[in-house]
């Protein structure tokens, strides 16, 4: 199927000219496509999460009366430290316009919360936000919707690839400037079916993108805020 694990598998080979009797192990090449989706969903969480955001809330845990509650475990079992603007609720249905306020009902601590003030909540939480992806295996696929933006993390895995130990430096070179045209292009793309989202900056004439681009919405940019 197209632009699940085995495809991007394949396309990796492909951009990086990987014979198919490759010293180089398929977990290894799973390994690079799963470092890349990390850093493309930390990219786009940064700059547009509602791509990322789940439908509803999901029930939090708490195992000391309501003291301290945290975000559950991901499919592996590891426990969800979320990204994006995470959301505390009561409910399902006080999402999305009655959250609780940061800080006085609760306080952040990193993969969990903390009722202040030595008080307990008697009831369940609910939290919205992004779970970070599972690593990408022969049969872990990959998250990032819509399917056709999973490209980026190929681009990024074949040029963090190529600049690894320089092994290949004019291919890292050339895949930069592929990712650079694709990020900024699904930027635009996620930035027109959420309207509401995100603050876009001047237009720019970058070499490496041409002939314009949004340059808050380049990689390792300011958003605009």
């Amino acid at each position: 199927m197209i632009w699940d694990s085995a495809y991007l598998l394949g396309q990796f080979n492909r951009m990086a000219g990987r014979p198919q009797s490759d010293q180089i192990s398929n977990d290894t090449k799973y390994l690079w496509l799963s470092e890349a989706q990390d850093q493309v969903v930390a990219d786009v969480a940064a700059r547009m999460p509602e791509v990322l955001y789940p439908i509803g809330a999901t029930l939090m845990v708490s195992h000391d009366g309501g003291r301290w509650f945290d975000f559950g475990l991901n499919a592996l079992g590891q426990p969800i430290f979320p990204m994006g603007k995470v959301m505390i609720y009561t409910s399902p249905n006080a999402v999305p316009n009655m959250p609780l306020s940061v800080g006085f009902d609760y306080m952040q601590a990193g993969n969990k919360i903390e009722i202040p003030n030595g008080r307990s909540f008697p009831g369940p939480l609910y939290w919205r936000g992004i779970t970070p992806p599972i690593d990408i295996t022969a049969t872990d696929q990959p998250t990032l919707q819509p399917p056709p933006s999973r490209n980026l993390i190929t681009l990024l895995a074949v040029k963090n690839f190529g600049q690894a130990g320089n092994i290949n430096p004019d291919l890292a070179t050339s895949m930069t400037e592929l990712w650079t045209r694709e990020f900024s292009r699904w930027m635009l793309v996620y930035r027109t079916q959420f309207a509401s989202g995100g603050v876009l900056g001047p237009l720019t004439t970058p070499p490496t993108v041409g002939p314009y681009t949004y340059a808050a919405y380049l990689p390792a940019t300011s958003a605009g805020l």
